[in-house]
């Protein structure tokens, strides 16, 4: 599937500190809260943990994670896109470019958690060939996880 690339778009690697990415990974888990309830595992990030931020026109929109979690395999971890930008296919080149990461380093399978009430985000990954997996720690109790993988 190939994504059309708008005029202004950029992808841009920062820390996770970077000030922009904390505000759109917050903006996250306060939809995610509302969506779901605060009582929602808060799930830590490894230490090596690769954050890419999409801008447009400089102003940051949207952003994914990449975090290693065993030989050859790798989570995506709070990819978001901001409500004023959805609809735009945004998340196909957050998407596109996680995975083109994952390969370069190396990375063979891909995994992610999502929730049943994610509509857009399930459509997301079964269009673009990931398939559901049983829930992983520390998803494996958590009735409205829903986990997918892919190879690579």
């Amino acid at each position: 599937m190939t994504v059309e690339l708008i005029e202004g778009m950029e992808l841009r690697p920062v820390p996770g500190t970077d000030p922009a990415l904390v505000a759109l990974t917050t903006a996250q888990q306060a939809e995610l809260a509302a969506m779901y309830g605060e009582d929602q595992p808060l799930v830590a990030l490894h230490p090596d943990i690769s954050f890419t931020l999409l801008l447009l026109d400089g102003v940051p929109v949207g952003c994914v994670g990449l975090q290693p979690v065993a030989p050859g395999v790798g989570e995506i971890k709070r990819m978001y896109v901001d409500p004023s930008a959805r609809g735009w296919g945004l998340s196909r080149v957050l998407l596109n470019a996680v995975e083109s990461q994952a390969r370069a380093t190396g990375l063979i399978r891909l995994r992610l958690e999502t929730g049943t009430h994610q509509q857009a985000a399930i459509a997301l990954y079964t269009n673009h060939g990931y398939t559901p997996i049983p829930p992983y720690p520390p998803f494996e109790n958590e009735t409205a996880s829903l986990c997918y993988a892919k190879n690579l």
